[in-house]
């Protein structure tokens, strides 16, 4: 049995809104089932394994050599980042170190290894984000 996916109360209360009024597409299909299913904790106790918004997260591509950064981020802010409402940014989400997540867009589908979270807000003491 496997573990339950974990989310962040603050994350899924500011998420909730942008994916009921954004249109479904795979991502936003995605991150509804991840806010239905997930289990929600408060920020303070989010495990340091977790991708949380605001992560800076480096994941592998197979065949790759060396890893990729990617800072996961809402829409309206994602400049260089890694909006949530991608397909890999949704498959991010709540997503564990070493755990290989598979994001699709359009008819392709990658699966992509996440090595390391470098930074995760919550482990840092950064409720605020």
């Amino acid at each position: 049995m496997s573990a339950k996916t974990i989310l962040s109360s603050l994350d899924s209360d500011r998420l909730r809104p942008l994916v009921e009024g954004h249109f479904a597409d795979a991502p936003v299909l995605r991150l509804r089932a991840l806010m239905g299913q997930a289990a929600l904790v408060e920020p303070q106790h989010v495990p340091p394994d977790v991708v949380t918004m605001n992560s800076r997260v480096l994941v592998r591509y197979p065949g790759d050599e060396e890893p990729e950064a990617f800072d996961l981020a809402y829409p309206d802010s994602a400049g260089d980042g890694l909006s949530v409402l991608s397909p890999l940014g949704a498959a991010l989400l709540g997503a564990r170190e070493g755990a290989v997540v598979e994001c699709a867009g359009g008819r392709v589908s990658r699966r992509v290894t996440v090595e390391r979270i470098v930074y995760q807000p919550e482990r840092a003491g950064h409720f605020d984000r």
